[in-house]
């Protein structure tokens, strides 16, 4: 197959694809926003836990 025979279904393929992209990108609804009020009623934070979490976060 020639070079020159090779590119017009290459631009087609390429067309195809960017029209799928754009139809699935199209029809794809947003995600349910999830509240996460409440999620840590209760919950004691005190100092140490900061620390322990900038120590696993920074590494110091």
């Amino acid at each position: 197959m020639e070079a020159a025979a090779i590119y017009p279904k290459l631009s087609a393929i390429e067309n195809d694809i960017k029209n799928l992209k754009l139809l699935i990108l199209q029809h794809k609804k947003p995600g349910k926003i999830v509240s996460l009020k409440g999620m840590l009623k209760g919950v004691k934070i005190n100092e140490e836990d900061f620390s322990e979490a900038k120590r696993s976060l920074f590494k110091i």
